[in-house]
């Protein structure tokens, strides 16, 4: 299985945003610093967590591109959806990963790999 980089973002901005608001609560009810910073680092690690939900619109919007052009263009391999969509190859293949564990789209057989959706 290929991580790709959007994957990492959206994982580590989660991760860190949440570890971030539980250290500021902690900070700020144990009183080892001050309230203050305690309660701006629980909000900056709540604000980093609820971007991540951005972060996902971006995604689905990314993945609807890719679903739109295989409707009318069955067969397509991964260069032409790039340059159909004008998406990097990593994004295109992201996309393609998660349609592919969905099972909105599969792979056809043949000589080079091409994609079509599923019916």
């Amino acid at each position: 299985m290929t991580i790709y980089g959007d994957d990492l973002i959206r994982i580590t901005h989660r991760a860190t945003g949440l570890s971030a608001c539980a250290f500021g609560v902690y900070d700020a009810v144990a009183s080892s610093g001050s309230d203050v910073h305690g309660l701006t680092m629980a909000y900056c690690g709540a604000m980093l967590a609820y971007t991540t939900g951005s972060f996902q619109d971006y995604l689905r919007r990314r993945d609807t591109q890719v679903v739109a052009y295989l409707a009318g263009n069955p067969g397509s391999s991964l260069p032409q959806i790039c340059a159909a969509t004008g998406l990097h190859e990593d994004r295109v293949g992201s996309s393609l990963q998660r349609l592919l564990r969905d099972g909105l789209v599969f792979p056809e057989s043949g000589a080079a790999v091409a994609y079509r959706l599923s019916r």
